[in-house]
């Protein structure tokens, strides 16, 4: 396999596999396992299109062009100040998960606690680790994602298979749906497939290539459907759902009891998530750093780098400290930002860039299937998460 492939591959699934998966079981589990299914395929199917609307702006208007750049490029500045608000919310709203979410695991399932380490110092020392890997670069951002992504399937792999023989069919049967979660998990639901963000910074790495991105986004989102449906189904069916409801979107909680008193499960499980969580947060870092730096004008001297590296992680680090029980209400914020960028843009650039191209008899180097009522179609499920996450 070609490396670029792997590499932008792996970014792809590795930022969409993270924090989402961790909390679907607390976020949709009183929908009940079918139903919750059901909207995870019509999510990963509504992000895969909006994805490759991207791909096709971005191979119109310029191979790895920063979002920013990009919207202006279309849109003009009133979209260009609509993209970099809902991008910027969006990437420190994951960024606050994230962090939140490994103080937790690195302070309770690691038991740093005992050493007097609570969850927030877990959650600056954590936030102080990557930023120093983000401010060494691209290069050493994709070795480290590369390698930590292959220990997480490992981990995921050795997770499923020795939770399968723990499965109550029972339990997920018990669960009624109860539609009045509905509105509340449509937000987290589509933030579970959130790479859209990595885009530009996945067109860089593999130069431009459209055939290889396609398939990284293809692969990459499939990859993401499995783990959430196999998740689920070990989650849903392990523990009664009463249980997951009183942990509060506690992550640990989760973990302990899925294991059920076992030692070896409970490490595997903490190995995953630990790694789920880190692989989410390059591909995020790493994009908030490269919209910082384009935003703040920043070059690559030691000096702007060091500033970049700042405006990433100051804020998500002081609003982990000043909320560190905030993993599942940072992920629903997130789905505000996540579907104004993933979706009412890409559908309004594509739009204009397709009636553009109409009259000007052109062809693009790159388009997706669908006319003007799949992009009308995606566009309002955008404008529904908007409305379900500030009416949830």
């Amino acid at each position: 396999m070609n490396s670029k492939a792997f590499s932008a591959g792996c970014i792809v699934a590795g930022s969409t596999i993270g924090a989402g998966m961790l909390g679907l079981p607390m976020a949709v589990g009183n929908l009940g396992f079918t139903m919750s299914c059901v909207l995870l395929v019509f999510m990963w199917a509504l992000a895969l299109y909006s994805g490759l609307l991207l791909v096709e702006v971005d191979m119109q208007v310029g191979p790895g062009l920063n979002f920013n750049k990009m919207v202006k490029k279309v849109l003009g500045w009133p979209g260009q100040v609509v993209a970099v608000l809902s991008l910027g919310f969006l990437l420190y709203a994951l960024l606050v998960a994230y962090i939140t979410g490994m103080g937790s695991i690195l302070s309770d399932t690691y038991h740093f606690a005992d050493y007097g380490a609570g969850t927030s110092m877990c959650s600056t020392i954590f936030a102080v680790i990557m930023a120093f890997i983000v401010f060494c670069g691209t290069k050493t951002i994709l070795r480290f994602n590369n390698l930590f992504f292959i220990v997480m399937v490992c981990a995921m792999s050795f997770a499923f298979f020795s939770l399968s023989s723990t499965v109550d069919v029972d339990n997920l049967l018990a669960v009624a749906p109860n539609y009045d979660y509905l509105l509340g998990s449509l937000p987290i639901l589509f933030a579970a497939y959130g790479y859209h963000f990595c885009i530009p910074s996945t067109c860089k790495i593999v130069e431009g290539n459209k055939n290889i991105l396609y398939w990284a986004i293809i692969g990459g989102t499939i990859v993401p459907l499995v783990c959430y449906t196999l998740w689920l189904f070990l989650a849903l069916g392990s523990v009664p759902m009463s249980q997951i409801a009183a942990m509060n979107g506690n992550v640990d909680s989760l973990i302990v009891a899925i294991a059920q008193d076992s030692v070896f499960i409970k490490a595997v499980l903490s190995v995953f998530a630990s790694f789920a969580l880190v692989t989410s947060f390059f591909g995020v870092s790493l994009s908030l750093y490269d919209l910082a730096s384009e935003t703040l004008n920043l070059g690559e001297s030691q000096l702007h780098r060091v500033l970049a590296t700042i405006a990433v992680f100051l804020p998500p680090i002081v609003a982990a400290n000043l909320s560190p029980g905030s993993f599942i209400a940072a992920l629903a914020h997130a789905g505000i930002g996540f579907a104004v960028l993933c979706l009412c843009l890409p559908c309004a650039m594509s739009w204009k860039l397709r009636n553009e191209r109409k009259q000007t008899n052109t062809e693009a180097p790159y388009e997706v299937a669908g006319g003007k009522l799949t992009i009308a179609f995606a566009s309002a499920c955008g404008v529904f998460i908007i409305f379900a996450a500030f009416n949830a």
